[in-house]
């Protein structure tokens, strides 16, 4: 009597249905990481403008550009932000341009301008951007907001201030 060597059909579904489980259950992690990695960019990126603006505020004795003169005053200085430009996004898209969207604000979570009105270009196509807005009458506080992306969403990972 021969003994056949090999695997029986049942014993390589058994295998393949496992495989199959394990994959269904790591591929919804994976593709989560790869969000929350480059979200954690984004952080990386809005806390280096924000050490670059805290240099501009010390040699301005305490007071910060206003929003139409940020990208000018900071971002293109060398010596504030290495290159002269934003950091380049995680997403791949190069560096920011300037004035992405000059203030935002989360509105029922919702990411949308100044006066509340929803962006939707902004939300399709500025993942990673790092937006800055000052307050105060005195442009003596400010606000750092660092675009992510959730799912297919964008939302805010990022929000630094200094009051």
């Amino acid at each position: 009597m021969r003994k056949s060597r090999g695997f029986t059909l049942i014993e390589l579904l058994v295998v393949v249905v496992i495989i199959g489980i394990l994959a269904s259950v790591a591929v919804p992690n994976f593709m989560g990481a790869q969000d929350k990695a480059k979200n954690a960019g984004v952080q990386a990126n809005a806390h280096s403008v924000q050490m670059a603006l805290e240099q501009y505020g010390v040699d301005q004795a305490g007071v910060y550009p206003d929003n139409g003169n940020f990208y000018a005053q900071v971002i293109q200085k060398v010596e504030y932000m290495a290159g002269g430009a934003y950091p380049k996004t995680p997403w791949g898209k190069g560096p920011q341009t300037a004035n992405v969207v000059p203030t935002v604000t989360v509105l029922n979570g919702q990411i949308g301008t100044a006066d509340g009105v929803n962006n939707g270009t902004f939300i399709e196509s500025h993942y990673g951007a790092v937006c800055y807005a000052v307050s105060g009458s005195a442009s003596d506080t400010y606000t750092i907001t660092g675009i992510g992306k959730k799912a297919s969403k964008a939302v805010v990972v990022s929000v630094l201030k200094n009051n």
